[in-house]
């Protein structure tokens, strides 16, 4: 298991299962420091409508896909406890409004 630090200076784990589980749908190489870089640094944070206790941090890199993609990083919250669930390229920031911008 990895911990990582996010914007807040708070512990986010990232288990070797849900390191897997990003790997098999996503970029295998790069994942890791992405998403460390992601939760550290953020262009923006929202906390999901339909699921209050998930966060969504968004990361908008220079080099884009080439369809304009952006990276997200979705975090579990269970009142210390923050637990990496996925990690995605998509499209816009669609789950609420920010909660956090840059």
């Amino acid at each position: 298991m990895i911990v990582m630090m996010d914007f807040h200076g708070r512990s986010v784990r990232f288990t070797e299962e849900r390191r897997r589980h990003i790997a098999e749908f996503g970029d295998r190489g790069e994942s890791a420091r992405a998403i460390g870089k992601t939760l550290l640094k953020p262009d923006v944070m929202t906390e999901a409508f339909h699921h209050p206790k998930l966060r969504l941090f968004y990361r908008i890199y220079s080099r884009r896909m080439p369809d304009k993609r952006n990276f997200h990083v979705v975090v579990k919250v269970r009142g210390y406890d923050m637990l990496v669930v996925t990690a995605f390229f998509g499209r816009g920031l669609k789950w609420g409004e920010p909660t956090w911008e840059a």
